[in-house]
């Protein structure tokens, strides 16, 4: 009797440690996704800006996006107000740009990831 005890005793114990280690095991999954999740995410706004600075070049050059996806591919030269404006539009771009690139370095340091 105390034999079989000691053996549902010792496989309780046994359970508890696979269980601490098996939650071990998820929170370092969880992490990992999650950090997957923040590098996707800071992908997908690289990609955004990337985009929005291509537009900014066309408008520039002095085509614009909309006209050129229906296939109209004039040139129109942009006037010097104009050209203010979408150079004041990319700069607080590129200021917001800097302000989410910091942000994002600052998370993956404080989750120990090295870039």
């Amino acid at each position: 009797m105390k034999i079989a005890i000691m053996v549902i005793f010792l496989g309780l114990i046994g359970y508890l440690l696979e269980q601490q280690r098996h939650i071990k095991f998820l929170k370092k999954v969880n992490f990992n996704q999650e950090t997957r999740h923040i590098m996707e995410k800071h992908e997908v706004y690289l990609l955004k800006h990337q985009i929005d600075t291509y537009v900014y070049s066309l408008e520039t050059l002095g085509y614009s996006q909309d006209k050129i996806s229906k296939g109209d591919y004039t040139r129109h030269e942009p006037s010097p107000e104009h050209l203010q404006k979408i150079l004041e539009g990319f700069q607080r771009n590129q200021s917001i740009y800097r302000s989410k690139n910091i942000q994002f370095e600052t998370e993956l340091e404080l989750r120990g990831v090295e870039q």
